[in-house]
């Protein structure tokens, strides 16, 4: 049986004392990919933030594979983060280095690796999202899918146990948005990450999704299995799928 790798309680943030998350309590489990998505503005980049450690909430609970986040110390904190990678929306890529280079930051930085052992990994990592012939490009010569790809590469380079991704597949094309998803799937069963989405376009979801958690103007307004959602008879929930589409 699965279980609780991400667990909040109570979870409360926002912006210059204004809420925008209240009372988010919310279990992720081990191995499965969670989905939170919702309409505009209604928190999902926040709790995302918050889930990294990028804010602090306001009042309210994390625990992230079995360390309270809220309170962390600063090298626990950058302990914890090495199990951690994140593919953020925009890929965040240095575009004055190649892309060994941009893979190869996470191992620098936070490993003893000697440079050879590092290089051989990069090689790994990039082979790994179908960029092996792409080891000495910059990111300024890749397709926007290509981009994706080599962010998530970086993402990886540690071999973390989660996956935390804002919006992976937005501004690609649907061809190139579904290779991305087939390769989320690829890479979660190769690496046995657990996989935190964060999105609202629901041909990835229902690609992708073991687990939904749905939010409305800052609460939670349903968890738990994509086709429980997509039969509820909750109108936000209806209106969510209905608007785009899905059958």
């Amino acid at each position: 049986m699965s279980k609780a790798i991400i667990t909040t309680k109570r979870l409360s943030a926002g912006y210059n004392g204004n809420y925008v998350l209240e009372d988010i309590s919310i279990e992720i489990f081990e191995h499965e990919i969670t989905v939170i998505l919702g309409v505009s503005g209604c928190g999902k980049t926040t709790l995302l933030k918050n889930l990294i450690g990028l804010m602090k909430p306001i009042r309210g609970y994390i625990e992230i594979l079995g360390r309270e986040m809220t309170n962390i110390e600063e090298d626990e904190y950058n302990k914890l983060m090495k199990n951690i990678g994140v593919l953020f929306q925009g890929g965040a890529l240095l575009n004055s280095i190649p892309l060994s280079h941009n893979v190869a930051i996470p191992l620098e930085q936070h490993t003893d690796i000697p440079p050879h052992l590092i290089d051989r990994i990069v090689r790994l990592k990039l082979s790994l999202v179908g960029l092996g012939h792409a080891y000495d490009y910059l990111p300024s010569q890749l397709s926007g899918g290509m981009r994706k790809r080599a962010a998530l590469a970086r993402a990886i380079a540690l071999d973390p146990a989660i996956l935390f991704a804002d919006e992976p597949t937005a501004g690609l094309d649907p061809v190139t948005a579904s290779s991305l998803d087939n390769l989320l799937l690829s890479l979660r069963e190769q690496l046995g990450m657990t996989l935190v989405i964060v999105t609202h376009e629901l041909s990835s979801i229902r690609r992708v999704a073991d687990k939904i958690i749905y939010l409305d103007k800052g609460r939670v307004l349903f968890s738990g299995k994509l086709q429980s959602a997509m039969d509820s008879d909750i109108p936000e929930l209806q209106n969510f799928f209905t608007a785009q589409n899905i059958t």
